[in-house]
């Protein structure tokens, strides 16, 4: 199908467009900036501006990536104002122009540990998409919102949209900064030592670009392990001292977040995990 993905031009967006289009899709790039690699179709337009969506005209799909990606990066005004503004215009967009399905990149930020108040614990672990989302923080706002934009469509014009709740995402095969990440525990405490690499993301957004859903679904989307190598157990006792409901997965590095609605709805399953390369 004929697919449009904001923010293309990017890290993840660039891994995204390779995937689609090494499935058969045909892909639109819309971004602010042009593609690194020269790709084309590429629209470079300022998605704040509604008109920058013509080309969704006739697509069977839509990728909205485009976003400032964390907090700090700008003021928390135009952090939150941008991220909510162009979700907007992208979801009205394919409304408009009666594209069927979206996916839109969410953020495990929606819960509101990762950037949120120091110290802060969740009600339990593994997360799962049932658990509340208390975000303080402008970027995770605004995945919140992206969100609640997605069922508000949905539900309108009954479109199948898909919010993907993605962790950090390694861009390394060598799995170099992992590898530094793991000499401190401590520095992916609000992160629940999650991580998802590039090609598996972008894969997870193709599957959910193709399968039958209905309506807004949520889903977190993960690597089943951690990035650490010590056993996720001891990890949560000496960071989330207070966390009693600790929801186990098989295994002892496992995950923070859980994948199992994406596994179960999408096909989803992570390919691409670092002790496939790191051996030492």
């Amino acid at each position: 199908m004929k697919i449009v993905v904001t923010g293309g031009s990017g890290l993840f967006g660039q891994q995204v467009i390779a995937d689609l289009t090494a499935h058969g899709h045909e892909v639109v790039n819309l971004d602010r900036k042009p593609h690194p690699a020269g790709y084309q179709p590429t629209h470079t337009a300022d998605l704040s501006d509604p008109a920058s969506f013509d080309v969704c005209a006739g697509a069977g799909g839509l990728v909205h990536l485009a976003a400032y990606p964390a907090p700090n990066l700008t003021s928390d005004q135009i952090t939150f104002n941008n991220n909510v503004s162009i979700t907007y215009n992208a979801l009205k967009a394919a409304a408009e122009f009666g594209v069927p399905r979206a996916v839109i990149a969410s953020s495990l930020a929606a819960y509101g540990i990762l950037y949120g108040q120091p110290g802060r614990t969740p009600d339990y672990l593994p997360i799962d998409e049932d658990h509340p989302c208390r975000p303080t923080d402008p970027y995770g706002l605004s995945k919140v919102v992206g969100e609640m934009l997605a069922d508000a469509f949905a539900l309108r014009h009954g479109m199948t949209i898909a919010s993907l709740r993605l962790p950090g995402i390694n861009y390394d095969p060598a799995f170099a900064r992992i590898k530094e990440i793991m000499k401190d525990p401590g520095f992916r405490r609000a992160g629940f030592w999650t991580y998802i690499d590039e090609r598996d993301a972008a894969a997870a957004i193709r599957l959910a670009l193709e399968q039958p859903l209905r309506g807004h679904r949520v889903f977190n989307v993960a690597a089943p392990g951690s990035n650490m190598k010590e056993p996720t157990g001891e990890l949560i006792r000496r960071f989330f001292p207070a966390l009693t409901d600790i929801r186990n997965k098989q295994g002892t590095n496992w995950s923070g977040m859980d994948s199992t609605r994406a596994e179960r709805e999408l096909g989803f399953r992570a390919q691409y995990r670092w002790e496939q390369v790191l051996t030492d």
